[in-house]
């Protein structure tokens, strides 16, 4: 039997507060996520944390991808959608980094390929933000 994955989302903590507030872009529409995303692409940031608020606002922290990385970033999708995503990119050698989950259960996750997987944890960690954990389902 396969047994689902099971990730405790990544958070802030209590002293990456101040940090969050200066280090991310501001609430993004979304309309202008994806735009904003890809801008972001085309001069060589990649968003490493994203959190969606209840109103459907996102907001990212960016970095400098090392070059070799791939990345896959998903956000405002349901638990089902996520897991489909996650069973896809844990074939493709490709680990959960980051995942959000706003108050109405929808989900933003980031992914990156397992040979940058420490290096990007260590940028996080800099901002004050845990990465995704993954949990043991009993």
């Amino acid at each position: 039997m396969n047994t689902p994955n099971c990730y405790v989302p990544s958070r802030l903590t209590p002293d990456g507060e101040v940090l969050r507030h200066h280090a991310f872009t501001r609430w993004m529409s979304r309309d202008l996520r994806q735009a904003a995303v890809d801008f972001n692409k085309n001069i060589g940031l990649y968003p490493l944390y994203s959190e969606t608020s209840p109103d459907h606002q996102t907001r990212y922290l960016f970095w400098r991808l090392p070059k070799g990385a791939v990345t896959e970033i998903r956000s405002g999708r349901q638990k089902e959608c996520f897991d489909q995503f996650d069973q896809v990119n844990l074939g493709r050698n490709i680990k959960l980094l980051s995942l959000h989950v706003n108050e109405s259960d929808i989900y933003s996750a980031i992914w990156i390929s397992a040979d940058f997987y420490e290096e990007a944890r260590s940028v996080l960690r800099t901002y004050g933000i845990t990465s995704a954990e993954k949990k043991e389902v009993v």
